[in-house]
This record gives structure tokens, sequence and C-alpha cells, in this order.
């Protein structure tokens, strides 16, 4: 589907395209800026050139190949689901058709969709184009050279949005080819395709990232093989190993291809319900739970060019205003395109913006410049933009809010997850997370809960996550095969048996006495007791075990040697004997140690089996006394020595743990003293902080008072960089010189074309390089004259940055001058040898030219009479209202005054009454001239009073 839109001049342009466009396999709908009162013919006229039928788009109706659909008068245009839809445009916004239309195009048709822009002033369809490219189509806009008005298409090609800029009759012919070789695959390719194999991807992933240190095989291949297919398209290459060829040759295609992997779309207050969402469940927790003085910090994450960033801050601002004005905001937005950071920075949007932005905000938070809005300097200054991968690089910390819409979704999942951990750590323990309307915490439901399942608002958990794992390059994700357990041999299968068979039980045992592993029947020697679950081996042997396991673990650990000891137990009442062997394990590789426990049951005692035998006999009492006494005496020894070892062990502890002490103590003293050192740097970071603040001050007031006084000069001034590019310039050269901002940064000799001297860039660096100024008259394309001063710029240290060229209108100075030399010519060769007072003056009524006579009888000199108003002269007796009225007459109609009469006061104070006379005089020049006569009529009519003799 290709939509095309124009304003001015496009009647001619679409239809001249409408004629060679292809007609196969493609459905066209027309955006014209119409008049919302007066019947449109577009329909008829359209029809008349194109080979397709051309038709009024009426609401429902569903979209068809080889047909034109022209809009109505005063309406918009949109798509969804492949059906027309005729929509009312909104009172309070600006009513942008195009812009409205491509939107619509991108988000129903995505990579199916293109975009024209053709003649047209103003900037409609700049922000459409942006988001039919972000979509995966393809964008074209009219060369602005060959368009009638050039406002439209020369804005969607410095703003980037189009990847064509051609003559109509080439855009027809790349629609042709797109159309012809088909438009770009919804998902990847299959590897067995030829040109889409792994290993070409992985070759080319292997140049971006040596490039730009992004590893893509973290994001999901379905996006990037479509962005790859469509730079092949662009560049006309069919196999992906040629184009992998062609990248590595070219750098600025490789840095396209990022770019446009990278491209994101974004715009102010996108789903406006979620940032009322925002204001109704998130802000009111983010206030509940802050302290005094803590800032409330926000991280927006992949913010491209700010928008989204902006509009967080905006609705936070509004918030706080009306609920806690005091609050401090911190707002930090990241992306890993240093270009879209370059832009958030400066804050600056077409004026498209007003369709996503309401009056009231545009009022209040922006500022009108030419044909763009800046965001205001109070919610500028609560941003601070940086460039950041958030897939490799640190997160922030202590966070309120983390809004990431639309990135995970281009991630592999396990990436996913690893980015919503960063999101879990980066913030405070009730912080929340935004996500956008296509994602969800899925994966990691342990991390966050739903605050708000609809707008996708989400409330940290509590808990640490765990590390979250890396992700390693790779072309594609594959799952591994499962690996093959290699078979056992015959002898090691027969060792096996012979342990289960004859092997005592027992359990493998850490040093710190935790069970690893469990070796046959251990039943009867081991007892887990009631409560926490603990796998302790002194916590789960039998209580009669305890303690002489104890002393043998704890020898075998100290000596590092094998300890055999039998102990006595009851089982199921009746009395046994265990062998209890450790021994102590080493790892050769990494020398972990461990120990294993082994419990041998031996037969009891002959005169306890036979006692055991009689029933009802088995009391101890019947025990013989003195064997009785020799296992006490036992039991005692071990119990003696036990308590020894013990005690020893204590003791070694106890030295332990005084030892440790002492270092405690003065590693405390060291981390007190760097405290003191912290606390230092902190003050002097809060210092350095402060006098940055005040510079930034002293900075925002020197630049609003220079754009005060640029703005104040009369005279045309541009500052050139040392690049020999312009940086600057002043509203009268804007006027004078047709400067746009996007003029900034083109070279000086972009002048050339209104100075006429095509030489202005070798003066400029002459100056530059002399330290010299230049200073010279020219006649302008305009056919005005001009001085031209070009100075160095310097700054305040003297160090030379540029330099300064300011242009001052001098035409009416030079052709004053040129007519009063052929006036005075003219008067010395025909008017000397009259003898009454004769002036020439120009049409502002200025002095040219006066004969001797009206300087004797005004008693004037030459030098204050040539050049002065012909109302300030002879007492002002020249500035009478009628007779300026009759001598513009005479320069309107070219006809000559007669007879007028004045009353003429000389310097010495005498009056008389006098006669004018005034006809034009025929000159080559732009300005008219005309000689005045006067004459007096009668003798003066006062006397004044006789002058003392000196």
């Amino acid at each position: 589907v290709v939509g095309i839109g124009a304003s001015a001049g496009g009647l001619e342009a679409i239809g001249e395209l409408i004629r060679y466009v292809p007609t196969e396999g493609v459905a066209y709908i027309v955006v014209q800026h119409l008049a919302p009162d007066h019947e449109s013919h577009l329909t008829e006229l359209l029809a008349r050139s194109s080979r397709m039928q051309v038709v009024t788009a009426a609401d429902g109706v569903t979209l068809e190949p080889n047909h034109v659909y022209v809009i109505p008068p005063n309406a918009d245009i949109a798509v969804m689901h492949g059906v027309v839809r005729i929509m009312t445009p909104g009172g309070q916004r600006p009513h942008l058709p195009v812009d409205y239309l491509f939107r619509s195009l991108a988000e129903d048709q995505g990579h199916s969709a293109i975009g024209v822009v053709l003649s047209g002033a103003g900037t409609d369809g700049t922000l459409g184009l942006k988001a039919i490219r972000a979509a995966g189509g393809f964008t074209f806009c009219q060369e602005p050279s060959t368009a009638k008005y050039d406002g439209m298409p020369r804005s969607a090609r410095r703003s980037g949005a189009a990847d064509y800029c051609l003559p109509l009759k080439e855009i027809a012919e790349e629609l042709a080819r797109i159309a012809t070789q088909g438009r770009v695959r919804p998902t990847a390719r299959p590897a067995s395709e030829p040109g889409f194999d792994e290993e070409q991807l992985g070759k080319l992933f292997v140049l971006i990232r040596s490039e730009f240190g992004n590893d893509l095989a973290q994001y999901k291949l379905a996006t990037i093989d479509r962005r790859i297919a469509r730079r092949m398209m662009f560049q006309k290459v069919e196999r992906l190993a040629d184009y992998v060829r062609y990248v590595q040759g070219n750098r600025d295609e490789l840095r396209a291809l990022y770019e446009e992997i990278l491209i994101s779309v974004t715009r102010f207050f996108r789903e406006p319900e979620t940032f009322a969402a925002l204001k109704t469940t998130a802000f009111p927790q983010l206030l509940e739970q802050r302290t005094p003085n803590q800032p409330i910090r926000v991280w927006v994450p992949a913010c491209a060019t700010g928008e989204e960033a902006y509009s967080i801050a905006i609705c936070l601002f509004e918030f706080c205003e009306d609920n806690l004005p005091e609050a401090r905001i911190q707002i930090f937005g990241t992306d890993i395109d240093d270009e879209s950071i370059q832009q958030a920075r400066r804050g600056v949007y077409p004026v498209n913006i007003a369709l996503d932005v309401s009056p009231e905000r545009l009022e209040r938070f922006f500022v009108k410049k030419d044909d763009e809005f800046q965001i205001a300097r109070k919610i500028r200054d609560l941003l601070v933009f940086s460039r950041q991968n958030v897939l490799t690089d640190a997160q922030f910390s202590q966070l309120d809010l983390v809004s990431c819409r639309n990135l995970l979704i281009y991630l592999q999942p396990s990436v996913q997850k690893k980015v919503l951990r960063k999101f879990h750590h980066a913030l405070n323990p009730t912080g929340h997370l935004l996500l956008g309307s296509s994602e969800t915490v899925g994966d990691a439901p342990e991390l966050f809960s739903p605050l708000d399942r609809k707008h996708k608002i989400y409330v940290k958990r509590p808990g640490s996550p765990q590390t979250a794992l890396e992700v390693g390059f790779r072309s594609r994700e594959r799952v591994e095969p499962a690996r093959t357990r290699p078979p056992l041999s015959w002898q090691a299968l027969a060792d096996r048996k012979v342990l289960e068979l004859y092997g005592p039980p027992g359990v493998v045992v850490t040093e710190k006495l935790d069970i690893l592993q469990f070796r046959g029947h251990t039943g009867p020697f081991l007892d887990p007791a009631a409560g926490a679950a603990t796998l302790n081996v002194l916590k789960v042997a039998r209580f009669e075990l305890r303690m002489g396991l104890t002393r043998a673990l704890h020898q075998a650990r100290s000596e590092r040697v094998r300890v055999t000891t039998d102990l006595t137990y009851q089982d199921d009442g009746k009395p046994g004997v265990v062998k209890i062997d450790v021994v102590p394990l080493q790892d050769p590789g990494t020398e972990t140690r461990c120990f294993l426990v082994l419990f041998q049951p031996m037969p009891p005692p002959k005169e306890v089996a036979l006692v055991s035998a009689e029933a009802g006999k088995t009391d101890d009492v019947l025990l013989p006394l003195a064997q009785r006494n020799q296992e006490l005496e036992r039991e005692l020894t071990m119990t003696k020595q036990y308590l020894q070892a013990m005690f020893e062990e204590k003791e070694s502890a106890h030295e332990e743990l005084h030892s440790s002490n002492e270092e405690l103590q003065s590693m405390n003293e060291e981390l007190e003293t760097s405290t003191e050192e912290l606390q230092s740097t902190n003050q002097e970071l809060a210092t350095v902080n402060e006098e940055l603040y005040t510079r930034m001050t002293e900075l925002s007031q020197a630049n609003d008072d220079l754009h005060n006084v640029l703005a104040g000069v009369d005279n045309a001034v541009v500052i050139v960089g040392m690049d020999l590019r312009i940086r600057r310039y002043t509203s009268a050269a804007e006027k004078l010189l047709n400067l746009v901002a996007g003029d900034v940064g083109r070279s000086v000799s972009f002048l050339d074309r209104f100075l006429g001297i095509g030489a202005i860039e070798s003066k400029v660096s002459s100056v530059i390089r002399d330290l010299s100024t230049l200073e010279e008259e020219l006649l302008a394309s305009n056919r005005r004259w001009y001085a031209l001063k070009i100075s160095p710029y310097k700054t305040l240290d003297h160090a030379i940055r540029g330099a300064v060229v300011e242009l001052v209108d001098i035409d009416v100075r030079r052709r004053a001058l040129e007519m009063t030399r052929d006036a005075a010519g003219y008067a010395a060769r025909f008017l000397s040898a009259i003898g009454h007072p004769l002036l020439i003056v120009d049409r502002k009524l200025r002095v040219v030219w006066a004969n001797d006579a009206f300087l004797s009888t005004l008693q004037l000199s030459a030098d204050e009479t040539v050049g002065s108003p012909l109302a300030s002269l002879a007492a002002n007796a020249l500035a009478d209202p009628g007779l300026h009225k009759r001598l513009e007459g005479v320069f309107a109609s070219a006809s000559p005054l007669r007879n007028y009469e004045i009353a003429l006061r000389t310097a010495d104070g005498n009056s008389s009454a006098a006669r004018v006379g005034a006809s034009p005089i025929p000159t080559s020049g732009e300005m008219p001239l005309a000689l005045l006569s006067i004459e007096p009529i009668i003798a003066p009519i006062t006397q004044a009073a006789p002058r003392e003799a000196p």
C-alpha cells in the first residue's frame, strides 16, 4: 500500500507520478491538502492521467490492488486491517492529514507500507515517514529542486526520514522495482535458503560487533533478517554473501544497517491512557514511599530521541505540581545510539508533534521557534541523557520507576530475563516497572508482580534475584544436542556391584560436616531430629553416636589421618556395636577436602548375646560387674579425651578470635579514615557541583543575552567555525540570506549564491589564517550594495575559533553618492549661470546638491546642506507640509510644480516671501531626483535689529 502526500503545488506532481507508477499488485492512497469548504475535483483530474481506477475514498471500503483512493475534503484517512476509515479532523490540533495516513499505514501494513512525500509547504509527512521506515517499509520524497514548493520534501530529506530523494519519474521506477522483486518477508528466512545461512549472518554480526560493540545475536533474528533484507533491496543486492562483502568495504553502509536495526518507533505520549494510569496508580505510591529530601528517580532505557523520557517528565512534573511542589525529580534517559542522544539533549522537535501533544502542554512546556518546538528549560533540567547499552553496561540504582517500552520484544527470551533482573536490581524495594503493550514479565514472575495488567505497570517483588546469566555470542539461538553418557566398562560395573553387596554404609561430608552423598543403607546410624531440615552429619546422627563421631571427625580434620573407633548404641532396644571409620579425601584438581564416614556393624560381645537370649532379661544389671566397669572406664576415658580435645580447640579458636578482633579493630580504624576521606571527597564534589551549577546558570544567562543581542542586531551577521561551516546567524541574516535551521553546519560557500563573489570560503580562510580583517563593498544578487566585513572570531582568552561575516546595507549611501556625483556634474555643466537659489533633492527629500546662490542666501555651507533633509533647512521654513505633499506629487506623476509660495527665513533672522518651483530630473539610476528653484517675490517684510559693530 503506497501513501502519497502533497500540499501546495502537489496536483501536478501527483498527476505525473500516477502516470508512471506500477499498476499491478499495488494500492495507492492520495492525500492532498484541500480546502475544507469546497468541493474537490481531484479524483476526476487524476483519473485522466491514470491507467488505474481512481475513486474517492469512502469509509468501510476494503483496499484493493490497482486502485487509487483519493482523500475527500475536510477529512483524515486511516487504514485498519486493510479497510479505509474516514475520520473527522480534531478542532484543537493542527490538521496534518499526511502524517495521519502514514502513521496509520505503518501500524496496519508494517513492512508492506510505502510513503511518498511530494511538493508542499510545511513539514507534514515527516513524522509519518519515520513511522513507516521504523516499521520496515520504504520511504520516498520528491527531489526538492524539482518541486514547486520544497517545504515538505526538504523537511523529509533533512530529517533523514526518506530512503530515496528522487525526481518523480525515478520514484515511479523504484516503486516498480520494489513491486516486482516482492516485499520483505515478515519472518526470518530459513537457513537453507541461499544467502541467509548462519555462517554469513555470523560474519555480518562480527563486523557490526567489531565496529560498534553491540552483539546482535542477543536480538530476535526475525526482526534483524527483515532489516538486512530491506537494506539488500535498497542496495539492489540479492545474496547475503554479496552484501557481507559489500559492507566490508563500505563503512557507511554498515552504519546504515546498524542504525536500521536500532531504529525505534517513538513519539510523545504514545498510548495516552498509559500515562493517565501512571498518574493514578504509580505516581501516588512514589510520593507515599519517599522520605523527605529524597528525589524521585526514573530511568528510561532505550529512550531513542527522548520523546518518551520527556513525556514522563511532563506527567511527573504535573503530578508533583499538584501534590508535592517541592519534590525533586531526576530522570535518566539512555540509548545506544549517539545521534539519538544528541537530539534528545537538544530537545528540538518539528511542529508535527502537535498531533500528539495537547495545545495546553505545548503552551506550558514547549517554546516555538520557527517551524520547530523546543522543550522548555524547566523540563530539560529534570533530565540527563547519556549513551548506554542496557545489555552490557551497569544499571542505575535506587530508582523509583523504570520505563522500558517496546525494547524487550526485540530481544531473545534469555536476554529478556537478564534485562528484567537488571531492572529488579536497580529499583528500590517498592519500585515500579513500566513495559510496552506487547511485553510482559512472564519469564520472571518472581521479580515483579502486576499493579495494572492492562497498562503493563508492575511492582518489584521483595528478595534478591539470582545473578543473571551472561549470553554469549551466537548467530542463531539453537538447542544443543543432549550429551550421551560414556559407556561403563565391565570392571567399573563389577566394582560398583561389589560395593553394593559388601561395602559398609556411609556418607561423604564436607569440611563443614554437611552431607554430600549417602552410600548404602545408613538408616540404623542416622536419625534426623525434629525441626528445621539439615544435612549436618552431627545433627542427623543417632544420639549415642554423636560424641564419638564428633571426636573422630575432629581428629581426622585436624591431623588429616584416618581415624577408627568403636561405639555402642541401641538399635530397637537392643544393644549394638558399630565401627566408625573416618577417612580424609582430597580432590587433586581443586584441592577441595571432604571426609568419608563409614559405619560397619560389629557383633555384640558374647556376654551381651547370652544375656539377651534370655527372655525378659535384657537389663544391664545382669552383665558381669567387671565388664560393666571396664566399659564405663573406657567411655569415661574417651569422654576425657574428647573434652580435652574440645578444650584445646576452644583455646585455639579463642586465640584466633582474639587475633581476628585485633585485625577487625585495625580495619575499623582504616574504615573510619576512609569514611572521613570519602566525606571530604563528597564535600569537594558537592562544591564542584555547585560551581558547575553556577557556571551553567551564568552560561544560560549569557546564552539568553547573546540570543537577544543577535535578535536585535539589524545587520546580517553569520558566525563561521574553524571548519568553515556556519555555526550561528542573526535574525537579519536569516531573512536576508534565506537561512533555515538546517543550514547550520553547511559550508560558508553556501553564501556565494547571494553575495555573488564566488570566493567567500577562501576569503574567510584567509582571515582566519592571517588574523586580519577584510572589508569590501559588493553588489549582491538582489541588486543592492552591501559592505562586507570578515573578522576573526576570538574567545576571551584570545584563541581563534572561526570568523564573523557581517553585511551592512549601504545601498542608499552608495546610490546617493552616485547621484550626487551625477547631479553635481549636471549642475556644473548647465545650472551655473542661474542666479537665484537652486536645489536638487531625492525622493526622500534629502538635499543632493545646492548652488552658491542658495548657500549664500541662507548663509549655509555645502557640508551642512548636502545630505540633510529639506525640512531642516532655512530655520525649518522648508518643512511646509503642503510643499512636501506637492513635491511627492512631482515624483509620483513626473509633472512639474509651479509658483508655490512660502515664507523664507534666513539664518540672520530676516523673512521674505518666496516662490518655489520643482520639476523631475531624468536619471539613469533607480533613485529619482527633482530640481527646486526658490525665487524671492519682494523685498524683506521685516528687518531684524542691526548687529552691533565689532
